[in-house]
């Protein structure tokens, strides 16, 4: 399975943005270690995951990382609230668990409705000497990660939440958050045919938006000019918002198989505005479950439902969360499936819930 690693100095620390799903994934993270470890300057053994997803590889990297001498600090808010509703969750509360064992008054793992940011869960400048920083690869993993080394602003909490949030709401944060939220937005979907390609131009936003925020007016200006692409985004949206149907009673579905760039926030806030429907479905080409199954539905809550519709629990209880097998499901009000997955198990489940 391949997904995004990228790899940025944040000040003096070399940060590592990476899942860690397989047990390359765990070679890369304890290779970059190593090498940060021998290119430090200054004395120091700690090394911090933050936003990480809690996997059996990420807690082996950990395991690993400890034997070798490290203090390892784990920081996430992905814990699990209440009882687990599926394999997965019965894991993530397992792998918590043998965390917190581990590492001991080191490992704070919370709940989003708790922390909606990861960067709430670090002081400024926290970890400034640290030998390296493990974060997931997207807008939370980056505002926590630069908090942690001293990289910050005022709005950057309240920014962090919003950009891990629903998608409508990414882009309504301060002006310089707005930056990252539209060149996020437009950011060329998974392509198996070219893998790199959304590497390099996530790594490339990432690092002149850090810039910006230190400052570097090139940077910005380099960030302004992706607004045009937005725009245009946003205006593709607005055409397809116009194609929407009603599968069943409060779904509504969009298929943008057609269009590899539109803005998902414009169009699931348009979508909710229009029909007022308790879930929205777009039916994909691209993103990691269309390169294994050659479509992908993506659905999401709206807001107004998402305290009585939970996702997680339309499928199967022992379902897996694997790109592979057609399912990806990390919080209750989002949920992507491949193709046979959602005719075969979703609409009979939703069917039935739904009337």
């Amino acid at each position: 399975m391949w997904h995004t690693v990228i790899s940025l100095k944040l000040n003096t620390v070399p940060t590592l943005f990476i899942k860690a799903f397989t047990p390359i994934d765990v070679e890369n993270i304890l290779e970059f270690v190593r090498d940060a470890n021998a290119m430090k300057s200054q004395a120091s053994d700690m090394v911090l995951f933050i936003d990480t997803p809690i996997t059996t590889h990420t807690i082996e990297a950990v395991v690993k990382l400890k034997e070798e001498g490290y203090r390892v600090h784990f920081r996430d808010h992905h814990g699990i609230d209440g009882e687990p509703v599926n394999q997965r969750d019965t894991l993530v509360k397992q792998g918590t668990a043998k965390l917190k064992e581990l590492l001991g008054d080191d490992c704070t793992i919370t709940i989003r409705k708790l922390h909606p940011a990861c960067s709430t869960l670090v002081k400024v400048g926290e970890f400034e000497n640290a030998v390296a920083i493990i974060a997931d690869p997207d807008p939370d993993g980056l505002t926590a990660a630069m908090k942690a080394v001293g990289i910050h602003y005022p709005e950057l909490d309240d920014d962090a939440a919003l950009l891990d949030g629903e998608p409508f709401l990414q882009v309504t944060g301060s002006p310089i958050s707005q930056l990252l939220a539209k060149g996020a937005a437009t950011l060329p979907s998974f392509d198996p045919k070219d893998h790199d390609k959304r590497e390099r131009a996530t790594q490339k936003l990432f690092a002149d938006w850090m810039a910006a925020v230190k400052g570097d007016k090139r940077a910005e200006e380099r960030l302004m000019n992706g607004v045009t692409a937005y725009d245009e985004a946003v205006r593709v949206a607005q055409e397809l918002s116009t194609t929407a149907k009603e599968v069943l009673p409060g779904v509504v579905l969009v298929d943008c198989t057609d269009q590899p760039v539109y803005d998902v926030g414009t169009l699931l806030s348009i979508l909710e505005k229009t029909w007022n429907c308790r879930i929205t479905v777009l039916r994909k080409s691209l993103g990691p479950i269309a390169v294994h199954h050659g479509i992908q539905y993506s659905m999401a809550v709206t807001k107004n439902y998402q305290n009585e519709i939970n996702l997680q629990k339309v499928l199967p209880s022992d379902t897996r969360s694997d790109p592979q097998f057609g399912v990806i499901t990390n919080v209750s009000f989002l949920l992507h499936v491949s193709e046979y997955v959602w005719k075969e198990q979703v609409i009979p489940s939703l069917r039935k819930s739904l009337g």
